[in-house]
């Protein structure tokens, strides 16, 4: 187990915007992303944050992420929409898409925007909340570039790990934010365990044999990631690696066998079209007490507790990073003549 040292927000943010700059990000996109990472690690979710660097950087040297590219909306036809994210960052490209599917339903009460050829777009809960802090119902489901998920009954890659997001609105500033991996664990897990010195959860990875494993290595080494949930969880990450891979053009993992790209779907219903927005919120701050109420204190969560509640504590302590990520920053900033003394 390594040891590890804390940060606030406002400076991960800044030693995540330095790299990324110096990766030849514009600074405005630069800054977008680290801010997109560093709440992944705020909410904790720090498999999805600054964590991130060095497998970007290594996207940006192989050419596989162009740091200058701007996404941009392609066509819109009624409330549907196709965002071209001109194989720049995820990040950009899913806030130019979240903008637009809340625009949209507003407009028309339903929206869906499709979006192509983006890198990795980082945690879909992040933009499912916004949809649903602009008073609506927001989905977001995701095929990742390359197979590393074996489906039910099967031990051979060929799934993505294929994340699903839904959100609707509820007491206050909290939201209720359902957001997984298909997978039994994000693959950014399994690098944030390899790096911590860290054991995989038993039923979460096979070796290369086929053969259980709790070894984070044994995933890069020709392993494959399980499906959550048997035949349910295997089934739902099929209907979205056809669905969003087909609908972007980033195609099935099995298929591109890229290793590359997110197609992404993102969905909006504005719920006043139904009923009016206090009412709903009322109800969901109802249904909470309730829920909290069927176990013992702070034993029932419901989805987005955990992010929003590790949020505020996060807020005023800080995020922990580990040596080993701290490690893989500095070599990540030293690639690009960018110097971190005085924050890291």
């Amino acid at each position: 187990m390594s040891n590890s040292k804390t940060y606030s927000k406002e400076v991960l943010t800044n030693i995540g915007t330095k790299v990324i700059s110096g990766m030849g990000a514009p600074d405005d996109l630069a800054r977008a992303v680290s801010q997109s990472l560093v709440l992944s690690n705020l909410v904790g979710h720090d498999s999805h944050g600054i964590i991130r660097l060095m497998e970007y950087s290594g996207w940006v040297q192989s050419g596989h992420l162009i740091p200058n590219a701007y996404p941009k909306i392609e066509w819109t036809k009624e409330s549907t929409t196709l965002i071209d994210g001109g194989w720049g960052w995820g990040q950009s490209a899913s806030i130019l898409a979240t903008d637009t599917v809340i625009d949209s339903a507003r407009k028309y009460g339903t929206a869906t925007v499709v979006l192509s050829r983006t890198n990795h777009v980082g945690r879909l809960g992040e933009y499912v909340d916004l949809i649903s802090k602009a008073g609506m119902m927001g989905i977001a489901f995701c095929n990742t570039g390359g197979p590393i998920v074996a489906p039910f009954g099967g031990v051979k890659r060929v799934l993505g790990t294929n994340p699903f997001a839904w959100s609707v609105p509820g007491p206050g500033s909290f939201n209720y934010v359902l957001d997984f991996s298909t997978a039994v664990v994000a693959a950014g897990k399994i690098i944030l365990a390899g790096m911590s010195g860290e054991a995989i959860e038993p039923g979460a990875l096979l070796d290369k044999e086929g053969n259980p494993s709790t070894n984070a290595a044994d995933l890069a080494d020709g392993g494959s990631l399980l499906a959550f949930g048997g035949h349910k969880g295997s089934g739902l990450s099929v209907l979205i690696d056809v669905a969003a891979g087909i609908l972007s053009g980033n195609m099935p993992a099995a298929i591109s066998n890229s290793g590359f790209g997110n197609g992404t779907v993102f969905m909006a219903m504005d719920l006043t079209r139904f009923t009016g927005l206090e009412v709903f919120t009322s109800v969901a701050t109802q249904f909470q007490s309730i829920m909290h109420g069927a176990g013992e204190a702070g034993s029932v969560l419901l989805p987005g507790e955990f992010e929003h509640l590790t949020r505020c504590t996060r807020e005023v302590d800080g995020i922990s990073i580990s040596d080993g990520v701290s490690k893989n920053i500095y070599e990540t900033a030293e690639k690009y003549g960018v110097s971190l003394s005085g924050l890291l």
